[in-house]
């Protein structure tokens, strides 16, 4: 059963990073491709070198993204990993880029995420140009972002 109602997933993905330059009409579009999925604490979402087929929002919770190798024993390399919790998005760039996922994905506490399928999401892209150009937006933003912290 789902936790959120309708109007609920609508309002939180209007505050989502990712979907900030999209009209309320595509947040709409957007609302009803998604799917709520709950991981408890401790539970993999996705491991390093999956194939990347989802996007992830989180509403509720804390997840970590671990880019050290499977197998690594290195509690150093373990530590660094990106922790991200309520409206942070994942996944994105990886199913733009049609790469294997860098990092591993698990969840640090209870969590609850909206979940919208690469397939469904490139359907919509397809038949929607407003979310592209918001898309787009998006990904210029992260990268000019990424750009101004590194230099």
């Amino acid at each position: 059963m789902s936790e959120l109602a309708h109007i609920e997933t609508i309002v939180f993905l209007q505050s989502v990073d990712l979907f900030s330059f999209c009209k309320a009409e595509e947040v709409l579009r957007v609302a009803a491709i998604t799917q709520e999925r709950r991981f408890a604490a401790g539970e993999k979402i996705f491991r390093r070198d999956d194939l990347a087929d989802r996007i992830y929002c989180v509403v509720r919770g804390e997840i970590e993204l671990d880019s050290s190798s499977a197998g690594s024993n290195d509690s150093e390399e373990a530590q660094n990993g990106e922790r991200m919790g309520p409206l942070s998005t994942f996944g994105v760039l990886e199913i733009l880029s049609g790469k294997l996922r860098t990092t591993s994905a698990s969840a640090l506490t209870d969590t609850l995420l909206l979940v919208l399928e690469a397939e469904d999401f490139f359907d919509l892209l397809s038949n929607n140009i407003e979310i592209v150009k918001a898309l787009f937006r998006y990904v210029v933003r992260e990268l000019h972002e990424g750009q101004e912290t590194m230099g």
